[in-house]
C-alpha cells in the first residue's frame, strides 16, 4: 500500500515536531523514509501503535496511556517531555499523536514547545495556528496549567502561568470564526 502525504493526518508544529492523529501501520516506511520521523509518542489508551513495525524502520517508540478527552498525567508529561527533549536536542524529527491530533497529542505537544522556550499562550498559538483542529478539552487545558505552573517554579521563568480562559480564548477560536462566518451571512 503506498502512502500519500495528505493521507496522514499530521502538521508539522517546528521543522522538528509534528503533532497528529492515527495512522496506518503501513505509512511506517513514509513517517521514517519520506517525513524523516525518527520518534513516535502515542498517548492513546485504546490502541497503540506497534513498536516492532516502527523499530523496523527505525523509529523509536514511547507509549503514554491516556484515556480520550482526558489530561495525560503530569508525571507523565514530564516523562514524555523529557524524552521528546532529548531527540529534538539531537535534531530528530518526532511525531506526537493521538487518535485524532486534537487534544492528548496537542498537550503534550504545548508542554514541549513551553520546555523549548515558548511561553505557554505563545505555544498554543503556534500549534493552533500550524494545527487548526488543536483543541485541547478543558481538562487538558487545566493539565497544561498545572505544566506551565510546575516550569515556572522550577525555573523562575517571567511569563505569568495563562488562565484557563485566555486558553480557551485560543483553543476554541475556530468556533468563535465559524459564528462570525454564519451570523454575518
Amino acid at each position: 500500500m503506498r502512502v500519500k502525504e495528505r493521507e496522514l493526518n499530521l502538521d508539522w508544529v517546528t521543522p522538528l515536531l509534528a503533532v497528529g492523529g492515527s495512522y496506518p501501520m503501513e505509512a511506517a516506511a513514509h513517517l521514517a523514509q519520506k517525513l524523516g520521523v525518527r520518534h513516535v509518542v502515542d498517548v492513546r489508551v485504546e490502541c497503540q501503535d506497534d513498536e516492532h513495525v516502527l523499530r523496523e524502520h527505525g523509529i523509536t517508540f514511547l507509549h503514554l496511556p491516556t484515556v480520550d478527552m482526558r489530561a495525560i498525567q503530569l508525571r507523565m508529561i514530564h516523562d514524555g517531555v523529557a524524552w521528546v527533549r532529548e531527540r529534538l536536542e539531537r535534531e530528530q524529527k518526532v511525531l506526537i499523536h493521538c487518535e485524532h491530533g486534537i487534544g492528548r497529542s496537542a498537550l503534550l505537544a504545548l508542554c514541549v514547545l513551553v520546555d523549548q522556550g515558548l511561553e505557554p499562550l505563545e505555544a498554543l498559538d503556534l500549534a493552533k495556528t500550524r494545527r487548526p483542529r488543536v483543541s485541547p478539552s478543558p481538562e487538558q487545558l487545566k493539565a497544561f496549567i498545572a505544566y506551565t505552573q510546575d516550569v515556572r517554579d522550577r525555573q523562575s521563568v517571567a511569563w505569568p502561568v495563562p488562565t484557563l480562559e485566555a486558553l480557551g480564548t485560543i483553543a476554541y477560536r475556530h468556533l468563535r470564526m465559524g459564528m462570525e462566518t454564519t451570523s454575518g451571512s
